[in-house]
Formats: structure tokens, sequence, C-alpha cells
């Protein structure tokens, strides 16, 4: 039996120790807001956004990164303390990478000088509210983000294009249709009172 119990005893002591428990790193808890101040929006004109970002949780949030998506028609954009990726481009967005300690608030603030569109997709309606503007946080390794706001503005209306010469070559058949049909149905007309008449 003593023979048996060392026996098990050294077999024992010949497994592998278990895996230590892998920690879990502490949720995140962070809120974003994003406003420029207005509602209306004109080409040429600049808007100057302030990002607010609040570390809710109780834990320091490390090489945080905060992406906003400028509007559409940006022509120019800038971003204090950060960079500008997409210049000349309908997708320009500025990037900031900042420490969140525990409980803290950072505001982050970038410009943005809007044109007028020319692509129907990108109008929107006198008095309708667009989504203009999109921040984003993200923390840790995760692809999604942390939290998200918009920023809503009337954007620029699209200006009216030079009419095309074909434009006037169909309206001109047009009208040349409409004049011979008219013509015709008054001589129609004539030709049945005529007969009436005789």
């Amino acid at each position: 039996m003593r023979t048996a119990a060392v026996c098990a005893l050294l077999y024992a002591a010949t497994l592998p120790a278990p895996p230590a428990a892998v920690p879990v790193p502490p949720a995140v808890s962070v809120s974003v807001s994003v406003t420029d101040g207005v509602d209306r929006a004109e080409a040429g004109r600049r808007l100057d956004y302030r990002i607010t970002v609040h570390n809710l949780g109780a834990h320091d949030v490390h090489r945080a990164r905060i992406e906003q998506e400028m509007p559409a028609t940006t022509l120019s954009a800038t971003a204090a303390g950060g960079t500008v990726g997409g210049h000349g481009t309908s997708r320009q967005k500025a990037v900031w990478h900042a420490d969140l300690p525990a409980h803290d608030i950072q505001v982050f603030t970038a410009g943005a000088v809007l044109g007028a569109p020319r692509d129907p997709d990108t109008t929107a309606a006198p008095g309708t509210l667009r989504a203009a503007s999109t921040v984003c946080v993200y923390a840790g390794p995760s692809a999604a983000p942390t939290a998200c706001s918009g920023n809503l503005d009337d954007l620029p209306t699209a200006r009216p294009g030079p009419e095309r010469r074909d434009t006037w070559v169909w309206r001109g058949a047009a009208a040349l249709v409409g004049a011979l049909f008219v013509s015709g149905a008054v001589r129609a007309v004539r030709r049945g009172r005529a007969r009436r008449s005789g």
C-alpha cells in the first residue's frame, strides 16, 4: 500500500502543471461626441469640429485611436495634434492616438473646408439633416469601435451644371412635333366645319 502511494505521488509529480489563468482585460467604457456648432454648411465655409472623449471606466485606456471621417465634400482638412489622410479625395480622415486615463475627459479639434458636390449622391435637399461627419474611438486590438458619434449638418446642394446641346435638340424636336400636331388638328376642324356648312 505504501509503495502504491509513493508511485502515485511520483506520477503526479511528472504531470505538467495546469496552465496559468489568462488575465481578463478590464472592460473599456468610453463615450464620444462631436459638434461643429452649426446646423447648416455652405460651400467654401470652414467647419471647426470639437470632439470630446470621456473614459467612463476605472482603468486607463492606452493607445486609443480616435478617427473622424470628414464630410464627403471636404476640400481640405486639419487635425490639431493628429494626422489627416486622403487629401484631395472624398474620404478624408483625421486620426489621433492618445492615452485615456480613468475617468478622464479629453478634447480634440479638427477643421474642414467644404466644397460644392457635383455628384447627386452627395447632395441633400434643403432643410434635410445628414450625417456630415462621424467619429469613432478604437481601444485595444479589436477592429470594432468602442464608441461612435456623428454630427448632423445641412450639406451644400449641387450647383446646376450647363445643359447639354443634345438636350436643346430634343426640346426643339418636341416643340416642332407639337406645332405640327396642333396645325394638323386645326386643319381637320376647319375641314369638318366646311363639310357641315356645305
